[in-house]
């Protein structure tokens, strides 16, 4: 398969996310969103492509990056084609490194391997743990004052650029989530563009919000707001949306989640 051909095909993709989501069927661009916090480290057209390709991939990487780690990759297993950067580095050291062009790379998921297990990292089920202590470092980290009050009455959480404020009373996995969802309102919503639209603005907060839990093992089905809410005929505003959503939680996750072993 030529390059031409994977841009080809990550177009496809997004023309598919969008056909589904104006038939109103979320569950699909939920399942992308989950892929999203499994593959962090991937850019918004990668995720696309690995979702295209295996729906159900939970950790992808190279022939060798596999071997290294003790595993092979099984006879007849169908590659995963992704577009891999070419990048021009400068002589001198001082100047900065320049993307050049893209070529076709292939990863495979760790469902398509055999051998040594893999260390689980940062896995949960219910309990988000030291995460949340890393994120609080994460949004003082930025200069974002963190409070706690019940004086902000039914809401839950709120943020007004350099604060952000929650309720006393949530429970740790509550606590978590709210607290991924108003530092999305402090990142992406506060100085700088942001979408006219209040319900767009919240919906991509919550999505930030469900795509780190899920990176981090927490079950985040109950709060997921309706996707498709995303959405207002544009073809355009949703893979904007989409793009911010992505960026955001990637640079929440890598805050808040030691370094991943395995790197395609």
């Amino acid at each position: 398969m030529k390059d031409d051909q994977i841009r080809k095909m990550a177009s496809q993709a997004v023309d598919e996310l969008v056909a589904a989501v104006e038939a109103g069927k979320s569950e699909q661009l939920k399942a992308y969103l989950a892929g999203m916090g499994r593959f962090h480290r991937y850019s918004f057209g990668n995720q696309l492509l690995i979702h295209l390709q295996k729906a159900d991939a939970k950790r992808v990487a190279g022939f060798h990056t596999w071997k290294k780690l003790g595993r092979r990759v099984r006879r007849g297993e169908k590659a995963i084609r992704i577009l891999a950067p070419i990048v021009w580095r400068a002589k001198n050291k001082d100047d900065e490194e320049k993307v050049v062009s893209f070529r076709s790379a292939y990863v495979f998921d760790v469902s398509q391997t055999d051998g040594k297990p893999l260390a689980e990292f940062a896995k949960v089920c219910g309990e988000p743990g030291e995460q949340t202590e890393r994120l609080r470092g994460l949004i003082t980290g930025k200069g974002i004052k963190l409070e706690y009050s019940n004086a902000i009455g039914p809401a839950s959480g709120m943020s007004t650029g350099g604060k952000i404020i929650l309720r006393k009373d949530l429970g740790p996995a509550e606590e978590f989530s709210v607290l991924v969802h108003e530092t999305a309102h402090s990142m992406l919503h506060h100085g700088g563009k942001s979408p006219e639209s209040k319900t767009v603005r919240e919906t991509e907060a919550e999505a930030v919000a469900f795509v780190v839990c899920q990176a981090i093992g927490l079950d985040a089905n109950e709060s997921a707001s309706d996707y498709i809410q995303l959405y207002d005929g544009n073809k355009k505003t949703l893979m904007a949306s989409l793009e911010r959503i992505q960026q955001a939680a990637a640079e929440i996750i890598r805050g808040i989640q030691p370094a991943e072993k395995a790197a395609a």
